[in-house]
């Protein structure tokens, strides 16, 4: 099973495509709304430390529900954050392994430090980090993928080189989040890629799906 939670204000829908082929392989795929999109979130009243709070509650309620089955993490931009935050929550037993896709630490729209890597939390699970390789202001420098690296030790880190931050979504969300940030010129085999990774590593076999692609 996999618990995916989306970007900040992105609905769960957005992720349709991403996650079909990974539900097509075999595992339950959850995409949950652990928060009223609207405009009290944009104020910043829903904060990613509650997020995480609810996450790693969804985690645990999972497995208790589901004795035998392998239950996974993963999260987009600020959901990856709040994934991340729930992982160091639920150690050393949940999650059994965590995916992290383009995350974006910090808090506010416009964050330009870090601040759940920076809290001493430590994640000991399985850990995937993918980065866009395509970067911008929706995932700048100071607070991308590359602060949850060094945060995670023995993390395996892909950068997907033609993937800007909303490439993975679907729809409407995806036309939007482009033209806030730049993306590939075709934006579907930069998703078809992360897909790709994202079903292996649930699999196990994410050490052949890295082989031939650039680590950092």
């Amino acid at each position: 099973m996999l618990i995916f939670l989306p970007g900040f204000m992105t609905s769960a829908d957005a992720y349709a495509d991403l996650l079909l082929p990974v539900a097509e392989a075999g595992t339950s795929v959850c995409v949950p709304q652990l928060y009223k999109r609207g405009p009290s979130a944009l104020l910043g009243k829903v904060s990613v430390s509650s997020e995480a709070d609810a996450a790693a509650e969804l985690v645990r309620d999972a497995a208790r529900r589901n004795p035998g089955v392998t239950v996974y993490l993963g999260g987009h931009s600020r959901g990856g954050q709040a994934a991340w935050l729930a992982a160091s929550r639920l150690a050393p037993d949940l999650p059994a392994g965590l995916v992290l896709l383009d995350p974006v630490d910090g808090e506010g729209r416009n964050p330009s430090a870090p601040t759940s890597t920076a809290s001493g939390a430590r994640v000991v699970c399985r850990t995937l980090i993918i980065g866009a390789g395509i970067g911008g202001r929706c995932a700048p420098e100071p607070v991308n993928h590359i602060v949850f690296l060094a945060a995670t030790p023995g993390a395996s880190h892909v950068v997907v080189e033609q993937l800007g931050h909303a490439d993975m979504l679907t729809g409407r969300s995806r036309d939007f989040g482009r033209r806030l940030c730049p993306g590939a010129h075709d934006p579907d085999p930069g998703r078809a890629e992360c897909s790709a990774l994202i079903d292996g590593f649930v699999r196990g076999d994410v050490a052949a799906d890295l082989e031939s692609l650039p680590h950092e």
